[in-house]
């Protein structure tokens, strides 16, 4: 129950991309998840209150890129909503260690990301190349995958940066060979650092929370937008004025300000004149 309290008319919103069944086995038991009945070329699982999905892309940052833009379209996902890709990685060093992700490279055509390091807890960052198949010459400057590039950069596209997180598990080096990963060796390793994933989700979370309420439009929107009329140009300008208002103006009521306004120019006249007049004083 990390997931904390709901969110004001929303639960956290988290969406996991794996490769592997094996990779997603221990998630779908901690979340409990079942399966998403559909018709499509994914496996999908999602929570009972819809909040949690993951789907399993297959291997390949093709198959990443490709299920990402497919489940957020199945799940509806929101713009708070968290992007996690999940799995397994070689990486000359720390075998069974855990790494987020701050740099991913594409091997194939040299595109380089930088996920979002906002988030600090116990779990170190590593750089990450995304490479075409399999590779068995490790090295110690940045681990192998086979699906991040693909991933973030889809969910770049169609999520808050902060909210994208790629997490790896060294399962391979010049000690543990590729060719001797199986189910149960991966799931081992998930199970070991199960613990470590949810708490980094916790703060994942409050800062969804964050982008949530910053997205929401503020109660008298509604209330101003129903007794004037407001061009379209208007009602975006009065959005942004009402947060900055509410932000300066606490314990200020609203209604005293605006009550003798006349239209909807000089609703939008008084707040900037307030909103200003405060800057003026401040500088």
């Amino acid at each position: 129950q990390f997931l904390g309290t709901l969110f004001m008319n929303s639960t956290p919103s988290i969406r996991w991309l794996v490769a592997l069944r094996a990779e997603a086995k221990e998630i779908i038991s901690q979340y409990e998840l079942k399966s998403f009945e559909h018709q499509g070329p994914y496996q999908i699982f999602k929570s009972k209150k819809y909040d949690i999905w993951l789907i399993i892309s297959g291997i390949g940052k093709v198959n990443a890129a490709a299920a990402s833009a497919y489940l957020f379209l199945k799940s509806e996902a929101t713009p708070w909503s968290i992007w996690i890709n999940f799995g397994i990685a070689g990486f000359e060093k720390n075998y069974g260690t855990i790494f987020k992700i701050d740099k991913i490279i594409s091997q194939s055509n040299n595109k380089t990301f930088f996920p979002s390091k906002v988030i600090k807890d116990k779990i170190e960052y590593a750089s990450l190349l995304t490479v075409e198949r399999a590779q068995e010459n490790y090295s110690e400057n940045y681990m192998y995958d086979m699906e991040g590039s693909g991933f973030f950069e889809t969910t770049s596209k169609i999520a808050s940066h902060d909210l994208i997180l790629v997490l790896k598990i060294v399962s391979d080096n010049s000690n543990n060979k590729v060719t001797s990963i199986n189910k149960d060796n991966i799931d081992c390793l998930v199970k070991k650092n199960i613990l470590a994933v949810k708490n980094c989700l916790k703060n994942l979370i409050d800062l969804s929370e964050e982008i949530y309420i910053s997205k929401q439009k503020p109660k008298s929107f509604y209330e101003l937008t129903s007794k004037y009329s407001f061009t379209f140009s208007q009602k975006i300008a009065l959005e942004d004025l009402l947060k900055k208002w509410q932000l300066l103006f606490p314990k200020r009521k609203l209604d005293v300000i605006i009550n003798d306004c006349k239209d909807s120019k000089s609703v939008i006249v008084r707040l900037k004149s307030d909103i200003d007049e405060t800057a003026i004083s401040w500088s």
